[in-house]
């Protein structure tokens, strides 16, 4: 009998690693509004660490574009403007219009991952859980350009939508429609697994029309 090994790798995490993490997290969860200062003597601090391993923890974040430089104030969150609200979707458009065109080439689609998706969505939605709700939005979108098979299509949209969810974190507090967006997706996801073409194109663009109409006042009133 042939013997099957499964070799799993072993994951080794930095306390470098792990303040990163827990910095993603809070910002991406709104805790730390656009505009925040965030220095390596206050991570050192709050978070019991050392001063090195949170300076290398604002690095990263400051190179996956979650941190920018001011010349006054150090380090702060990323603060989009209008037109990079504007800049974004039409980078989501562009890639997710990809994805859809090639689960219409392979319709029957495989929306496995949309419908678990949207199964997470409408369980944040009940537990009122905005962060949850967010990251299931995320993954709806992602699931749809990873329908193109292009590693480098979804490394994009990943970029594009982890700049969002500082604004769609925000959103979330001021908003109390979460169970409008669990439904909103998964009239789409029908849409684009059995409407005729167009109409899959005309739900997508519509879709993503009034989310960046949504980020734009978000971003308007901050």
């Amino acid at each position: 009998m042939e013997r099957i090994l499964t070799l799993l790798p072993l994951e080794r995490t930095s306390p470098a690693d792990t303040v990163t993490e827990t910095l993603r997290d809070e910002i991406l969860a709104g805790l730390f509004p656009p505009g925040t200062g965030l220095s390596d003597a206050d991570v050192q601090s709050r978070l019991g660490v050392s001063r090195d391993h949170a300076r290398a923890a604002l690095g990263r974040l400051e190179r996956e574009g979650l941190l920018v430089h001011s010349l006054h104030r150090g380090l702060e969150v990323v603060r989009l403007s209008v037109e990079d609200i504007r800049d974004l979707y039409a980078t989501r458009r562009t890639l997710e219009l990809a994805g859809l065109e090639a689960m219409i080439r392979k319709r029957p689609a495989d929306d496995v991952w949309l419908q678990a998706a949207v199964v997470s969505m409408t369980e944040a939605a009940k537990a009122a859980d905005g962060r949850a709700a967010v990251a299931a939005d995320n993954a709806f979108h992602l699931a749809i350009v990873a329908s193109a098979g292009s590693r480098r299509l979804r490394t994009a949209a990943e970029a594009a939508l982890r700049e969002l969810r500082i604004v769609l974190a925000v959103a979330d507090r001021v908003s109390s429609d979460l169970d409008d967006l669990a439904a909103d997706h998964a009239g789409l996801l029908d849409a684009l697994v059995h409407a005729p073409p167009p109409s899959a194109r005309a739900a997508l663009l519509d879709h993503l029309r009034r989310g960046e109409s949504r980020a734009l006042a978000v971003t308007h009133g901050a």
